[in-house]
């Protein structure tokens, strides 16, 4: 079998280019997101669960960085993905070189300022006196290694619509071992605690960036950075075009910011320490399902720009079935083994964490029946330059319902009504969805090319 039909993104067979590009990249997101968890095991066994609080309020400040990042990153990528296919490499090697030198710059600005402004910082993300002095202890160390996740994140992208998807893969796969074995060299055996943390998190980003780099140099790349001489005003369409994917990730900031002060001042630390863990069984999932939706993206802003509508619906159902599938294979987890699901954190927790957790477990599952085609439906927005309603859907999933639920369904539902909000948020989002798609169907935006 010819092995173009697995690598030609315009002409390979459809299932075949899709699990080329989508089984690397889910297992990389698979590696990312099990040295997430196994972070957080580490830290939620050895050293607690206010250590484990502390880490989920600083995640607002994480998620804002890298969605600047992500922003420039993703517009980027879609408008070298339609430079690509059609064949103009020189504008593609530009959009590369700008958005590149754009993510480090604005990265290691906002970097310094949360080191200057630290203190500031800590207050605003709305940490305790009990939270601050562990949280102070992590951001540190964390803001020192900023600047090589969004970097190594844009690399990423780029390797991938350079058609080499299992190599962004490696780079991701061995990022995580080194954040697995450090985990539990500097946590496990020397109890470093949260500094030993996050000196494995960032060693694990800076191999990532290592790896990753060395694709550019070598001759399977066909993307090559240069100096741009050209003027910078497209970055402002590859902001625009990856506005969605700002939008989400700000949003997400802001309602586990707004998330951590409601179960702080409800429940104490121990709620936040609950709804840090059901963060990390939703990120477990997410991350899973962004491997399928970010792997469509080169895919999908290639073939647009080759007008090639009737092989973006192909990959379209292709990546809505797996993200289906990840999420009833959740959801039927988290109904049979809820308290094994739990306990994976609480060896050191309290019995107030470990009851709050099944609560929010019990209320939270029918979220991860909807939100995988959102975020599918979501990345099929951006890759065909259509960021307004991806960014909708961004809002409404993760800011605007989810904020008007947790601030009214309390008042008539008690504690039910926290914890049910994400659910009732994703399902609406999806009726936004089908709305959307309906007038913006493959075959509706995309002139099919003339043969």
């Amino acid at each position: 079998m010819s092995k173009s039909r697995f690598m030609d993104m315009i002409k390979g067979n459809i299932t075949l280019v899709f699990f080329y590009h989508a089984i690397p990249n889910v297992l990389g997101m698979l590696a990312l997101s099990s040295s997430g968890i196994i972070d957080g095991i580490f830290v939620g066994n050895i050293v607690g669960d206010y250590a484990l609080a502390s880490i989920n309020i600083i995640m607002p400040l994480f998620s804002f960085l890298i969605g600047v990042g992500i922003m420039f990153s993703v517009g980027g990528m879609v408008r070298c993905g339609k430079y690509i296919g059609e064949g103009n490499h020189q504008a593609a090697n530009e959009v590369f070189s700008k958005t590149l030198i754009t993510v480090g710059v604005s990265t290691l600005i906002l970097s310094a300022a949360g080191l200057m402004f630290i203190d500031q910082v800590i207050m605003l993300l709305g940490a305790n006196d009990v939270l601050a002095p562990l949280v102070r202890e992590y951001l540190i160390i964390m803001l020192l290694f900023m600047f090589f996740l969004p970097v190594s994140l844009c690399l990423a992208f780029f390797v991938r619509v350079d058609g080499q998807p299992v190599f962004a893969a490696v780079a991701i796969i061995s990022a995580a071992v080194i954040n697995v074995l450090l985990d539990w060299q500097l946590v496990g055996v020397w109890k470093m605690g949260l500094q030993g943390a996050a000196l494995a998190t960032g060693a694990a980003h800076i191999t990532s960036f290592s790896v990753l780099l060395l694709h550019f140099i070598t001759k399977k790349s066909v993307l090559r950075f240069f100096w741009p001489r050209h003027a910078w005003g497209e970055m402002l369409h590859a902001a625009y075009n990856g506005m969605s994917e700002f939008t989400n990730q700000l949003s997400a900031a802001i309602v586990i910011l707004v998330f951590n002060w409601v179960m702080i001042r409800r429940f104490g630390v121990e709620g936040v320490a609950a709804f840090t863990i059901m963060h990390y069984i939703f990120f477990a999932e997410q991350i899973i399902v962004y491997g399928f939706s970010d792997a469509l993206q080169p895919i999908i802003s290639t073939n647009f720009g080759a007008r090639r509508p009737d092989r973006i619906s192909g990959f379209l159902v292709l990546g809505i079935s797996c993200a289906v599938t990840v999420g009833v294979v959740l959801v039927v987890l988290l109904l049979a083994i809820p308290e094994k699901l739990a306990s994976l954190f609480l060896d050191n927790g309290t019995d107030a964490t470990y009851r709050l957790t099944l609560a929010f477990i019990s209320f939270s599952w029918p979220a991860f029946l909807w939100n995988g085609s959102n975020v599918v439906f979501s990345s099929y927005f951006t890759a065909i330059h259509k960021p307004l309603p991806s960014a909708v859907i961004a809002l409404s999933r993760t800011l605007f319902f989810p904020l008007i639920f947790i601030t009214v369904l309390p008042i008539f539902f008690g504690d039910a009504g926290i914890f049910v909000s994400f659910s009732i948020a994703e399902f609406l989002t999806f009726l936004i969805v089908l709305l959307f798609f309906s007038v913006m169907r493959p075959q509706k935006v995309i002139q099919p090319a003339s043969a």
